[in-house]
């Protein structure tokens, strides 16, 4: 019979081998770590619930876990935030919460199956856009799930953030609390948290205790998070019990319990010889140094009396490359330093470089590879360790229990080719496509000839909670090539700007001129202060002077922005940023402008000769059906070309008639045909309704945009029915119809081109859209299935809102001077 140091050595060597370079510094590590991967597999096919839901419904306290991870969301490689999570089976602790990270968050699900819905403590190390930006999102995601309690912890108020952003009314059945490090640390079953206080050129000393001594949030404060497990007891290993041939039985709990047992052959199995190791506390330290203004604070704070096993650095690159910090790294005992540089190259959300590969094969006109696609298509290099530094990218994971090193075995890199083999064996899309690639072939060549302006670009296609394939509400228009119209702005639109652009971006967002938001959704104006931060920065990067930016908006954005502004900016107010214009002033038209008179005259002609300038001789709003203050917009320029945009409604009469006859109508099509009954509650457009728009609009195209992420793939564009004498009979689809993916570049030459690419679209996500098919024929064949559905929506609707919104149609709106005069 083997020994027992012979298994411990052979489980060793499996060890080194499963962990490569990243070795545990104890079999026992190794062994719980199986043991829990075991338990952790027999389970997921019935975990319906989050576990620590489960048990506590139970009445069972989840208790200490056997495994901890440090997993990086995304390092600040083209624009992203430097976000990272620290995970175990029950809660994940996400640090940072700029734009983009609950879309980020999706990506990461799938890849080291972290549950989004666990995430029940947002820490923030600053106050910052850069670290807060993506918080309002990610509490609308959360809302959904489970999770009914979400804590902060920052070095600000942020309940009162989310009071201005949208009021603690629209989370009904969530709990939103903050802690105060200034009465106690952070504990809970799984880590003991500190928050160390750093200053700027340290103004005051920064030890703990010294937090109730200054203001209570200063407009510098950091806070850097001195993360620690608690001790892991020893448990009994099933695997030693079996070497030493314990059954299973009583005797395994004696021996559980610290007890010495005597077998039936006489043999004495000693509790210590079939009992794992415990683990001692771990620490880890996430520490933000903005500048070396705050260096001085960080080397005299109490961070230096701990030893840790990682420090994560979110320092800019010029931090982390400069000699005095480096020294200071060097003093510290710990045996990782993570270093989220945002100069490392690394893709964050695979989805979208996949989707746009496929769709670039389709037509690269219309869907361009994006910017960073060349660059990120190569094997990523890291640099190499020197001095226990990791450089860690989107999904560098490292294992606080067990203790394992890091690990990079999950980083993706881009495989176009691989995503055109996977498109290729569709067997439905290569017929479907087979069959039309001459002409589309030819109406690409005609298409080349057409006008440059105006350009529109897709920057977000979804509605409500961003998706992999599709972000939320954002449309980019070239009205020249000096001029950009941007029409409404959610979060993760600079992100996509970036993605488009790349190196280019600065110009671009420097040359964003105008931006519309239609109405107080967060899916519509959750981006608008990032974007108008980095257009300032853009400016300043290009060394250009500054210019504001002209938005036309609902006139209780003034009351939003005007807090953002004051809570995040203490450099620049919300006026030295904007101009606004409220919608409502330009429902007559654009020469409505020069009709208010008043102390603004100035200002108003101002605003009228910019939209001369760009040759825009009509921009008119309508108020329609969505929520209180929603406006669509229609634009015509004198060269001839003229564009509809309806933003979040109803079908509207007067959209139709202030649109007659344009060239391009962009319509929200949030739901498939045969769910008008659930659009009309939610105050939305189903797709045939949008195509009827613009039929009644005579709109030469129509674009469709605005799909429920239920249609994140391929929106269901069914047949539509038409009655003859009581007989229904198929009809053809429209042909000036088209579907908007992120991305997509369209001029006004392209449309017949795109119109015809409808069918390959749904070929390419043919199980998609036969899923959908399947569901309307139930639909269709059983009336009672629509019922059940109905009441269902209403009821998630109410838990949505926590309370009935008003529509424009049940609120008297008042248009006169003071409620509508610009800024």
């Amino acid at each position: 019979m083997l020994s027992t140091s012979i298994i411990k050595t052979l489980l060793y060597r499996t060890q080194i081998r499963l962990a490569s370079s990243s070795s545990s510094t104890d079999i026992a590590d190794f062994i719980r770590g199986m043991s829990s991967a075991k338990k952790l597999k027999s389970e997921s096919s019935t975990i319906i619930k989050p576990k620590h839901v489960r048990m506590k419904e139970r009445g069972r306290d989840p208790g200490l876990t056997s495994r901890i991870n440090l997993q990086v969301i995304s390092n600040g490689y083209a624009g992203t935030c430097k976000s990272l999570i620290l995970s175990n089976d029950q809660t994940n602790y996400l640090f940072n919460c700029g734009e983009g990270t609950q879309r980020t968050l999706q990506e990461k699900n799938t890849i080291w199956e972290t549950k989004f819905s666990k995430t029940k403590h947002i820490f923030v190390t600053k106050k910052s856009w850069d670290t807060m930006g993506g918080l309002l999102g990610l509490c609308i995601s959360l809302k959904e799930t489970y999770l009914n309690e979400i804590t902060f912890h920052a070095p600000c108020d942020v309940i009162d953030l989310l009071k201005h952003w949208k009021g603690l009314e629209a989370f009904p059945n969530v709990t939103l609390e903050q802690h105060d490090y200034d009465k106690t640390e952070f504990k809970d079953d799984c880590f003991k948290i500190n928050a160390i206080a750093l200053r700027a050129n340290n103004s005051i000393s920064n030890t703990r205790n010294d937090l109730s001594q200054m203001k209570k949030f200063p407009e510098d404060l950091v806070y850097a998070y001195l993360c620690e497990t608690h001790p892991f007891p020893g448990s009994l290993s099933a695997e030693l019990c079996a070497f030493h041939g314990v059954p299973p039985s009583e005797l395994r709990s004696r021996l559980k319990n610290g007890e010495d047992i005597t077998l039936p052959d006489g043999r004495v199995i000693l509790s210590k010889d079939v009992t794992l190791p415990g683990e001692p506390p771990v620490k880890v330290l996430i520490l933000d140094c903005p500048s070396l203004n705050y260096l001085d604070s960080i080397i005299k704070s109490d961070l230096n009396s701990h030893s840790y096993h990682t420090i994560v650095h979110l320092a800019p690159h010029s931090i982390l490359n400069n000699e005095t910090y480096r020294s200071w790294m060097k003093s510290i005992k710990t045996t990782h330093h993570l270093f989220l540089d945002e100069t490392q190259k690394n893709v964050h959300i695979e989805a979208i470089y996949r989707y746009q590969t496929q769709l670039n094969y389709i037509d690269d006109g219309i869907f361009p590879l994006l910017s960073y696609h060349n660059s990120l298509k190569e094997e990523l290099k890291l640099p190499e360790s020197v001095d226990n530094i990791t450089y860690g990218l989107t999904s560098t994971r490292i294992p606080i229990r067990p203790i394992l090193g890091p690990d990079n075995s999950k980083l993706v890199v881009l495989q176009p080719q691989n995503y055109i083999d996977t498109l290729l064996e569709n067997e439905e899309f290569k017929q479907t496509f087979t069959a039309a690639k001459q002409q589309l072939q030819a109406m690409h060549e005609i298409a080349k000839t057409g006008h440059s302006y105006p350009e529109i670009i897709f920057l977000g296609t979804g509605s409500a909670c961003p998706s992999k394939p599709r972000n939320t509400s954002g449309i980019l228009i070239h009205i020249n090539d000096t001029n950009l119209f941007l029409l409404d702005c959610a979060e993760g639109t600079v992100g996509q700007i970036r993605h488009f652009y790349g190196d280019q971006s600065d110009d671009i967002l420097s040359r964003i001129h105008f931006a519309y938001i239609s109405h107080m959704h967060a899916d519509h104006l959750g981006g608008l202060y990032g974007l108008i931060q980095q257009r300032r920065r853009a400016f300043e990067n290009l060394g250009h002077k500054y210019e504001k930016l002209i938005l036309l908006c609902p006139n209780k954005y003034i009351d939003v922005g005007e807090k953002q502004w004051n809570y995040f900016s203490n450099k620049h107010s919300f006026d030295d940023d904007v101009h606004v214009i409220f919608n409502r002033t330009l429902t007559n038209g654009l020469p409505s402008l020069t009709n208010i008179g008043g102390e603004n005259t100035n200002e108003e002609k101002f605003l009228f000769e910019k939209f001369k300038s760009i040759g825009l001789h009509g921009v008119q709003t309508v108020l329609v059906e969505h929520i209180y203050d929603a406006h669509a917009l229609v634009l015509r320029h004198i060269d001839g070309w003229s564009l509809a945009f309806s933003g979040d409604c109803k079908q509207s009469n007067d959209f139709i008639q202030a649109g007659q006859n344009v060239d391009v109508l962009i319509h929200e099509a949030t739901f498939e045909t045969g769910l008008e009954v659930y659009a009309s509650q939610m105050r939305h457009c189903t797709m045939a309704q949008a195509i009827d728009v613009g039929r009644r609009m005579n709109a030469k195209y129509t674009i469709l945009w605005h799909f429920s992420q239920r249609y994140a793939k391929i929106p269901f564009l069914s047949e539509r029915k038409d009655e003859e004498d009581g007989d229904k009979k198929q009809t053809k689809r429209p042909d000036n119809v088209c579907i908007s993916f992120d991305f997509m570049r369209i001029h006004l030459s392209d449309l017949p081109r795109a119109c015809e690419l409808v069918p390959v679209f749904e070929s390419m996500f043919y199980d998609e859209w036969l899923n959908m098919k399947k569901r309307q024929t139930r639909r269709e064949q059983e009336p009672d299935y629509f019922a059940k559905n109905t009441r269902m929506i209403e009821s998630k609707r109410k838990f949505m809102s926590g309370r009935t919104s008003p529509s424009n149609t049940d609120k008297t709106q008042s248009t006169t001077k003071n409620n509508t005069s610009p800024r």
